[in-house]
């Protein structure tokens, strides 16, 4: 089964892509990856009924303070690679996910993939 979704992952494309934003909510049970498609449209990956999510930032390193400060053009936010295997919780996968200067680990019982409208999108960095 996760092979399934390995293969509909890598079929976004998603090497090297620029990430748009990255959303947790609801306590945790849901995260969004929000990253390019093309210039009318970008992938949504959701993580749903997750169970852990363990990440470390560059927050030790980088200079602006705050990610919330900075411009498009400071983010530096690529996904390097995203792999899902089953995690020993039966119905749950382990999803990996190195977003060069982000890396995470999700533990969750679903995945989505969708395509979307970029008209139907707005991030912190745009205003």
């Amino acid at each position: 089964m996760n092979n399934k979704i390995q293969k509909k992952i890598e079929e976004t494309d998603y090497w090297d892509c620029e990430i748009f934003d990255l959303k947790i909510s609801y306590f945790g049970d849901e995260i969004e990856l929000i990253f390019y498609n093309d210039e009318e449209s970008s992938w949504k990956i959701s993580f749903l009924s997750c169970y852990k999510v363990l990440y470390e930032t560059d927050a030790n390193r980088r200079k602006i303070f705050s990610v919330k400060d900075m411009k498009r053009p400071q983010l530096g936010y690529w996904i390097q690679d995203i792999s899902v295997n089953e995690a020993p919780t039966e119905g749950f996968y382990i999803i990996k996910l190195d977003l060069s200067i982000m890396e995470i680990q999700i533990e969750c019982r679903n995945i989505h993939i969708d395509k979307i409208n970029n008209n139907n999108l707005s991030f912190f960095w745009e205003t």
